[in-house]
């Protein structure tokens, strides 16, 4: 929906009467009448639906409220100066926007910005995370890599890899609990765990053959899949982890597998760009295909 907005003309009018302490200052630095300053200040005042200034024995003073509007008008306009001046006689560069998962970006795309920034062929990138209720962010961005469904209506998506859960821990948990792996899964049960607040445990005790209760010595839950990994690598307790969320860490050693029992995901790595975008975004998918086989392989 359009929704109006004051004239620029008066509240530049505004800010120069309140920076020169008069209409008739602002009047000079506009090269306007005296009038025709009033006449934009007093739009401006019945857009506001209140008085900015204090008009005493022929002298003028900002209230209350002017201050705060030409305290914050001013930071306004300054952006607005910023974003004209970003482009004006200027060649702008060709860019792309990409929007990646929050858990993602913060334990996975780091390290592989490199090799992504080189199938740019000399664009600039601008790296979104957005959260993942935010559909609208679809609207300003060229791609995103989102965990989902594929149930993006009004937008064409690829399936980037499909995914296991399977119990991770760090090596020094494992070693201070004087266990050999692989785990039996009931012995999984005996060390401290971690969980997700998006994921059971359920799913993964069934497919063990385990009673189907949630167990009883989870220490903490965690609302990010990447906070989850870290608290994991840094020994506090067991959890259920994704195979690419992981990657890093089981590469490093920072994390093992406990036991061979996995489960698949049904929340899987989506590409999503808008329609008509597809070929701007040919080259980058493909990239972020192998970047995701390679980290799971």
């Amino acid at each position: 929906m359009f929704k109006r907005y004051p004239s620029i003309q008066s509240m530049q009018a505004f800010l120069n009467a309140a920076r020169g302490g008069s209409f008739s200052s602002a009047a000079r630095q506009l090269d306007l009448t005296h009038s025709a300053i009033s006449q934009q200040i007093r739009t401006l005042e019945e857009f506001v639906g209140q008085p900015l200034f204090e008009r005493k024995n022929g002298r003028v003073m900002l209230n209350d409220a002017g201050v705060l509007l030409a305290n914050l008008l001013g930071d306004g306009f300054e952006q607005i100066d910023r974003a004209l001046s970003s482009v004006q006689e200027r060649l702008v560069a060709h860019s792309l926007t990409l929007d990646v998962d929050p858990e993602l970006s913060q334990h996975w795309l780091s390290s592989r910005l490199a090799g992504l920034i080189d199938a740019l062929d000399g664009r600039a990138l601008t790296v979104l995370s957005t959260p993942r209720h935010e559909r609208t962010a679809f609207e300003r961005i060229d791609i995103a890599l989102r965990y989902g469904y594929g149930e993006w209506e009004g937008y064409e998506n690829k399936l980037m890899c499909t995914d296991r859960l399977t119990v991770m821990a760090s090596p020094a948990l494992v070693k201070r609990f004087g266990l050999s792996l692989p785990l039996a899964p009931e012995a999984v049960l005996e060390l401290p765990l971690l969980g997700y607040t998006k994921r059971s445990w359920i799913p993964w005790l069934e497919a063990a053959g385990l009673a189907a209760l949630e167990p009883s010595n989870v220490l903490a839950v965690f609302d990010n899949a990447a906070s989850l990994i870290e608290a994991m690598t840094a020994g506090v307790g067991a959890g259920l982890a994704r195979g690419l969320l992981a990657a890093d860490a089981l590469r490093a050693g920072q994390l093992v597998a406990l036991t061979e029992v996995a489960i698949a995901t049904h929340y899987n790595l989506y590409a999503v760009w808008p329609q008509g975008k597809r070929e701007r975004v040919a080259d980058v998918v493909e990239t972020l295909t192998a970047l995701v086989a390679q980290s799971l392989g």
